[in-house]
């Protein structure tokens, strides 16, 4: 069995999680971060897709996760791929939701797995691509875009703020088995208290 199966496997027997709930307005003036010089962000075909998996992510999930009508993003520098992540449109997968699954409000998008490759960290590459993909997602008429990340992830918290990330709910998730129980506290003003009634 791979670690990533071995990992799920533990993870449906126990789980902590606590997360910080983040939202972007899209249409509110947002700081811009911009690509280094030769870096492009694309819609990967199916050839590309494999680019996903040279960042250490599941291909396949990425395939299906398109085929669902929900986005992949990568960030490229001639062939070499220096950024990857997904945005969901209408459902986000959350294991802290009901059924493992977060309903997005409309006007919603949820900004998920991120990751950069190790010899472009340093460069500004997630903060200039959570840009590009906030004028993409603004162009469809989303309104807002949202993501969550582990509250001891500090550099994280830190690359998302930069684009106009604001803090609006802090969420503790915790199961035994099939015994689950998530907490969401609201923090300050948007979707906090939304995400709270979602989520529980």
């Amino acid at each position: 069995m791979g670690r990533l199966a071995l990992r799920r496997a533990r993870d449906l027997l126990y789980l902590r999680e606590q997360h910080v709930w983040y939202e972007c307005d899209l249409d509110g003036g947002r700081p811009r971060r911009e690509l280094v010089e030769g870096a492009r962000l694309v819609h990967p075909g199916p050839m590309e897709l494999e680019h996903v998996a040279r960042l250490g992510q599941d291909a396949e999930q990425a395939r299906e996760r398109r085929e669902g009508g929900n986005d992949i993003w990568l960030i490229v520098e001639g062939d070499e791929p220096l950024f990857a992540c997904c945005t969901f449109r209408r459902t986000a997968p959350v294991m802290a939701a009901p059924r493992g699954t977060l309903k997005l409000p409309e006007g919603v998008a949820c900004l998920e797995d991120s990751v950069t490759a190790e010899a472009a960290r340093g460069r500004g590459i997630a903060p200039a691509a959570w840009t590009l993909i906030g004028d993409e997602l603004q162009g469809a008429g989303y309104r807002t875009l949202i993501t969550k990340v582990a509250t001891d992830n500090a550099a994280s918290r830190r690359a998302v703020e930069k684009v106009g990330f604001k803090e609006v709910a802090v969420m503790d998730h915790h199961r035994i088995g099939a015994l689950r129980r998530t907490f969401v506290r609201p923090v300050g003003d948007g979707l906090g208290e939304e995400l709270a009634a979602r989520l529980t």
